[in-house]
């Protein structure tokens, strides 16, 4: 057999089929292009600010720069779905692996916003076609028996190093170089992975799909998109009418008529985009769920903390990452164990137990003050990503357990998007509560400053001497100078105080967005723990019977 016969696109065999070492092989470079999506991802949100600098844009603007991303992998899920049971897999995740990495350069060598936008769409485009068929190709090279295996592994690389190495090089990159290189650095690994994609990975058998489900996709963009529109700009200054203004009762109109469009639609359709009765898995449905949820705290966490230390705190961007690796790490070793220890325990357990840890730290969140020390947010991290690390994959592996072989596709892309629009949706939903929660500890707060007030007096003269021995201020010219007066040090510390305030309100705005995840994830957890106690006592009372 000559070397060309050997590169054959379907089955090729420059190693063996039944080679020990392949399905590894084949993992790890899968593995490898989904570390470089995740990076791109996590790196930006570090990134945030000196893009915006560079590229001239307000907050408006660059706030969809940094969501476009996460929003249109997710939509682009379900189409790429299609395009890879027509066309196959391996075809499919070869072209989205080239996409993400020639565009993400591109974003770095961009000195226009809307050029940036484009470029940043059309990664995010490729990153979708990454995600759906990395699950398919993984399961389908690996044995049954190594399959939970595979995806944890799968998982906690993908999240962990890729939140890892995000950070480190937005924070890194962004302190100390350009963010620039923060896109440019992944080509790197571009030839380390399109390469064994095309000499190693077997391409799928072709479906017969048929026709595009054009109307249905319409419908799927509607239904995101409006609800995305709606979370995002609803309490933006320039919607004066907030709930009841024309823009909002627009958007929840499309989010509901097309939510129910879509349904009727899709349930009628001969090949529709999504596999709707596979919602009649109940633990498809309550995995999903729980992805979504985990996946939301996950994805926002890093968004959370990066405007609390930099806007808020006054970090460095460097200072900001290292502060936020505990979270990467956690979800990096303890998503492998979780791989380990489900070949003995099962998966349910570490599923129940990463759940109750994650609601746990949406809890804990709630004790985080302006006062708060690095110690406080690192024990956060460790337990949140403690409980991200021992879901993620054994949700993930849950979700597909009852799915039948020919259904593992679709199934794949429905847990895919979960994850992905839980990222996308949560961190507009955690800026959405913390919009509508700020004025009300920021006014709670500001009822404390009293101008006859001892404590207040005696606040307002330690920072005034503060700002006089440190800050080269003029000194008061009474010890109790009124409010409005022109002395440097009062005015100074007045501003100082009412900044104070402003950041603690804010803070507090976020941890309320937090409580109402964790009794999400809590309510979750109670419902997955009580159908998985009642199977496992119809199975044991069945047995005793036949004994």
């Amino acid at each position: 057999m000559t070397f060309l016969d050997r590169l054959d696109w379907h089955h090729p065999t420059l190693m063996r089929s039944d080679a020990a070492f392949r399905p590894w092989l084949i993992l790890i470079t899968i593995v490898l292009v989904n570390i470089c999506a995740a990076q791109s991802g996590f790196s930006m949100i570090l990134t945030d600010s000196s893009i915006q600098g560079s590229l001239a844009v307000g907050d408006f603007k660059n706030m969809w720069l940094s969501l476009c991303y996460f929003l249109f992998l997710a939509v682009t899920v379900p189409i790429a779905n299609w395009l890879a049971q027509a066309k196959g897999y391996k075809k499919i995740f070869l072209i989205g692996s080239a996409l993400f990495f020639i565009f993400s350069y591109f974003c770095g060598l961009t000195t226009n916003y809307w050029w940036m936008f484009f470029y940043r769409v059309v990664s995010a485009v490729g990153g979708g076609m990454i995600f759906p068929t990395s699950l398919t190709l993984i399961t389908g090279a690996f044995p049954k028996k190594r399959v939970t295996l595979a995806v944890a592994i799968y998982v906690a690389a993908t999240f962990g190093l890729g939140y890892f190495l995000g950070v480190m090089s937005g924070g890194y990159f962004g302190e100390f170089y350009t963010w620039k290189f923060t896109f440019t650095v992944v080509m790197i690994l571009a030839p380390f992975t399109l390469i064994p994609i095309v000499f190693f990975i077997d391409e799928t058998e072709r479906q017969d799909t048929g026709p595009f489900d054009l109307l249905g996709t319409v419908l799927y963009l509607l239904f995101v998109g409006s609800i995305v529109a709606w979370l995002g700009n609803v309490k933006a200054p320039w919607i004066t009418e907030g709930f009841r203004s024309a823009f909002s009762l627009i958007s929840l109109s499309l989010f509901v008529c097309s939510g129910i469009g879509f349904i009727l639609w899709e349930n009628r359709c001969r090949f529709p985009l999504f596999k709707l009765s596979l919602f009649k898995v109940r633990p498809f449905v309550l995995s999903n769920l729980a992805l979504f949820a985990v996946g939301s705290t996950f994805f926002s966490t890093t968004s959370m903390l990066t405007l609390i230390f930099e806007e808020n705190l006054y970090y460095s961007k460097y200072a900001s990452a290292i502060l936020q690796l505990p979270l990467g790490v956690c979800v990096g070793i303890f998503g492998a164990i979780s791989g380990l220890l489900s070949q003995k325990v099962g998966i349910r357990p570490l599923a129940l137990l990463g759940m109750a840890l994650t609601g746990i730290s949406c809890f804990t969140t709630h004790s985080i003050t302006i006062q708060s020390d690095h110690i406080q947010y690192f024990w956060v991290q460790v337990i949140r990503g403690t409980g991200i690390g021992l879901s993620l994959g054994p949700l993930t592996a849950l979700a597909l357990k009852r799915i039948m072989k020919e259904d593992i596709g679709q199934a794949a892309v429905i847990v895919t998007l979960f994850r992905q629009l839980g990222g996308a949706v949560g961190t507009i939903f955690i800026e959405f509560i913390e919009q509508m929660r700020f004025p009300f500890h920021f006014a709670r707060f500001g009822e404390q400053i009293v101008a006859n007030s001892p404590a207040f007096l005696k606040t307002m003269q330690e920072k005034g001497n503060f700002f006089v021995e440190n800050g080269g201020a003029i000194p008061n010219a009474a010890p109790y100078p009124p409010l409005g007066g022109m002395e440097e040090s009062s005015s100074l510390s007045f501003a100082g105080l009412v900044n104070n305030v402003a950041t603690q309100a804010k803070i507090l705005a976020i941890n309320d967005a937090y409580y109402l995840i964790g009794w999400f994830v809590l309510i979750l957890l109670v419902i997955i723990a009580f159908f998985m106690t009642r199977a496992y006592l119809i199975t044991h009372f069945k047995k005793k019977r036949r004994i």
